[in-house]
Parts: structure tokens; sequence; C-alpha cells
């Protein structure tokens, strides 16, 4: 009994961890409520897990303010045009799929194109902003580059909310359970599991870069 308890038991450290992104996910939803505040909020949680993954262990909520108040400016410089231009090319899309004449349906897949190029390009922004102590341009370059380059990764990571949201559109019952593991722990353990091929990339890119071994580089 004394071993299942021990803190080096994997079915505590599985619990830990379990606890963890369950802490984590509040702290994002809370700081993610007036929206404008998702970028700084993703970047903090970022951080976290990337000091995880560090195996240090941070005190969580410290943790997050400090890092959700030091990338705030630099994550909702980005955040901002990005959710609006998001936002417009997803109701493009909407509109020349259900609203105006059919015969202009297919307008929505150049804006669905567009869209998920600004997606592949953007989405290691935040990740870098958390790793990363450098202007928002260039770490905005940077993604770009990154994303071309390991772009069967940056798909995965782009195609599993997608297929999540599929997934929770297939009835009333499937929604509800998709948001209440969501608003439970989904965005922390999500959050987790991208920063393995983050991490991953990140490091395969500053070995290429530098004369550094991957055991030099502490990301």
């Amino acid at each position: 009994m004394n071993k299942f308890f021990s803190p080096d038991n994997f079915a505590m450290k599985a619990l830990s961890m379990f606890c963890d992104w369950m802490y984590i996910n509040i702290l994002f939803i809370i700081c993610s409520i007036p929206i404008f505040t998702i970028g700084a909020s993703l970047t903090a949680m970022y951080s976290i897990v990337f000091k995880k993954l560090r195996k240090e262990e941070p005190p969580i909520a410290k943790t997050f303010f400090k890092e959700f108040k030091a990338n705030f400016k630099k994550s909702t410089i980005f955040w901002i045009p990005f959710m609006l231009i998001c936002a417009f090319l997803t109701y493009d899309v909407y509109l020349a799929h259900s609203v105006i004449d059919p015969a202009f349906s297919f307008l929505q897949y150049p804006a669905s194109i567009f869209l998920f190029i600004i997606v592949c390009a953007t989405v290691l922004v935040l990740p870098q902003i958390a790793v990363f102590d450098s202007p928002l341009k260039a770490i905005i370059k940077n993604s770009v580059l990154l994303a071309v380059v390991n772009f069967p990764t940056i798909f995965l990571v782009i195609i599993i909310p997608v297929f999540i949201f599929l997934l929770a559109m297939l009835s009333g019952k499937a929604t509800i359970i998709v948001i209440s593991l969501f608003l439970f722990f989904g965005f922390g353990a999500l959050a987790y599991f991208y920063c393995l091929f983050f991490k991953r990339i990140f490091i395969k890119t500053l070995m290429k870069n530098s004369d550094m071994d991957e055991d030099d580089i502490d990301i």
C-alpha cells in the first residue's frame, strides 16, 4: 500500500499530471473569458507545460499569472489581429456555404484555404513567445518557416481540434461530452500533447542552426 502512494509510483505520477491539467485548465478558461486575452492565456499555459517538460515543478498559479503578465503585450498584439482575420474568414465560409446563392457556394473554398494557411503559418507563434525572448516580427517569420519545414506535424496539430469539433457535432450528447471534457481538463491535456511536438521542432531547429547537442538545449 505504501508503494502505491509513493510519489514515484506510475499511478501517482499520472494522477498528479491529471490534477495539473485540471488546474491549468481552470486558470486558462478564467483568463480567457474576455476573449482578447486568449493569446496571453495560451502563452502562459504553454510556458508552464514547457517548464514541466523540463522536469521543473513550478507553482502553477503563481507561474501562470507571472507568464501571463510578462507576455501579455506581445501575445495580445499578435492575438487580436489573428482572431479578427480568422473570424472574418470563418464568417465568409459560413456565408458562402449556407446563406448566399448556391451558385456562389464555390467561394467558400478560397476562404477556407486562406484560413488554413493563416492558421498553419502562425500556430507556432504563441509557443515561441512562451519559450524565446525574441521580437514578435522575428517570431512570426520563424513560425512561417517552421510551419513549412514541419508541415506534417503542423497539419496534425490543426486537424485534431477540427476532428474534435466534428465529433462534437455528431449529436447533442456528443456536444455535451466534449464541452464537459474541455471544461474539466481538455485544454490543459491538449496543450501538453502539443508541446511534446513543439519542443521537438524547436530542439531540431536549434540543433540545425548551432553546434549544440540535444542534451545542451534547455527548452
